[in-house]
């Protein structure tokens, strides 16, 4: 009679936190998300620049899809005549989270929806989002401190291992258990951490490693202004 052998919780944990063996994307893979990354930043910024410094409501829809075609288009010139070469260089591929969101504002300005939501579901809704960039603030503060080997732990190099994109993923999830109606009704910035997990899981994209799927130097910045203002907000009442 065999006798049942033990499982080797030992070796499960040590592979679930391996950071030895990455996957990381391909090298076609990265021009393309290099490239459509940017696209889309480029198109939201110059639909915002047009909004802002391009008064008129004559032909207004169509003079910012046109904006926004043009500056999609012009990520994908050919060598250094993209932008994306030279912000390829200076701040890689942004986040999936940022093209996300980028994108969502995107078509909420070129196609804004036809019924407003509630001033209620509206405060509850930033309340979360608030939480959710508090912890994009402090997890960007804990890549900053690992990069100058501040910490016990080497943070972003665990963004390798499996462990790391199952407790995104738990964060991903809060939406759905702190306010699932919220989280039902369509809301872009609800989708944007599980897409960027998907993304991620398929075709390991931007580099390989989760924390950059999800957060980059420069959202992480627009959170640290979106926390500070609502703080300021809360503290005048």
């Amino acid at each position: 009679m065999s006798t049942p052998t033990s499982v080797p919780w030992g070796d499960w944990l040590t592979q679930l936190l391996a950071t030895d063996a990455p996957a990381l994307p391909t090298a076609v893979a990265m021009q393309i998300g290099l490239h459509l990354g940017w696209s889309v930043v480029l198109a939201w910024l110059g639909v915002a620049a047009a909004v802002r410094w391009w008064p008129g409501q004559r032909s207004r829809s169509q003079r910012l899809w046109g904006v926004a075609l043009l500056m999609a288009l012009w990520a994908w010139a050919p060598g250094t005549y993209s932008p994306a070469y030279w912000l390829g260089l200076a701040f890689q591929t942004p986040s999936t989270v940022t093209v996300w969101l980028c994108a969502g504002l995107l078509w909420e300005r070129l196609a804004p929806p036809a019924t407003a939501p509630s001033s209620l579901s509206v405060a509850v809704a930033d309340r979360r989002v608030l939480a959710l960039a508090t912890l994009g603030v402090l997890t960007g503060w804990a890549l900053l401190l690992d990069t100058f080997a501040w910490l016990p732990v080497q943070w972003y190099a665990w963004g390798f291992s499996p462990a790391a994109s199952g407790l995104v993923l738990l964060v991903a999830l809060l939406p759905w258990v702190l306010g699932r109606s919220l989280a039902r009704s369509g809301r872009f910035s609800w989708w944007a951490v599980p897409v960027a997990l998907l993304v991620w899981v398929v075709w390991r994209l931007p580099s390989g490693n989760v924390w950059d799927a999800v957060l980059d130097p420069l959202l992480w910045l627009v959170l640290h202004g979106l926390v500070i203002r609502r703080a300021f907000r809360f503290m005048r009442g």
